[in-house]
């Protein structure tokens, strides 16, 4: 199952995709679903309960998370998630509710995360469709380097719908829910699939 990890809509102030425009550019990619990963909100969640797509995607609202070690993405109950926390409390609040929380572009010259704190995290993403080529090279290179145990994801960080399916990452099993999600990138029987 092939889903774009990291995907921004009109939820994210630097965003232009409308969570309409999202959906059916997902079918027209050829992946099987989303992430929707907004910046510090879940708005999307309301306008997609009420548009009907019965089309067989699969559509996981988590968000972008920012903390002044950088951003990162969480998967689980992000509804009421509290703002302003640090990496290392974000991280264990996500622990304690059964979540996931990942570092989105953490070599990303703009939005580094924190490089002490990766290495408490179990799951990084590596490939980021907005990084410069050398900057994610940088993050394979720690990877090499620091963390050979470390799961890898990739996704697009779209803000626009041409970036949308440009690095997805590709799960043995399905996904329907955040929980599946969540079990899957625990478990690690994914790769990741860049689009030139």
């Amino acid at each position: 199952m092939r889903i774009d990890m990291h995907v921004h809509t009109r939820f994210s102030p630097c965003s232009i995709i409308r969570v309409r425009q999202l959906l059916k550019k997902i079918q027209e990619a050829g992946i099987d679903g989303v992430c929707i990963t907004d910046h510090d909100t879940t708005g999307s969640r309301s306008l997609l309960q009420s548009i009907s797509h019965s089309s067989g995607l699969s559509i996981i609202v988590g968000l972008e998370y920012t903390t002044i070690q950088g951003d990162f993405l969480i998967f689980g109950p992000v509804e009421h998630i509290p703002q302003g926390m640090d990496a290392k409390t974000l991280l264990t609040w996500t622990k304690e509710l059964r979540g996931v929380a990942i570092p989105a572009h953490p070599f990303r010259s703009s939005r580094p995360a924190d490089p002490q704190i990766l290495p408490l995290f179990d799951i990084i993403e590596v490939l980021n469709g907005r990084n410069q080529n050398y900057e994610n090279e940088l993050c394979m290179n720690w990877i090499n380097t620091n963390g050979s145990s470390k799961k890898c994801i990739g996704g697009s960080d779209a803000h626009t719908l041409d970036e949308i399916g440009r690095i997805v990452t590709v799960f043995e099993r399905d996904i329907y829910s955040s929980d599946d999600l969540i079990r899957e990138l625990r478990d690690g029987n994914y790769t990741i699939q860049q689009r030139y």
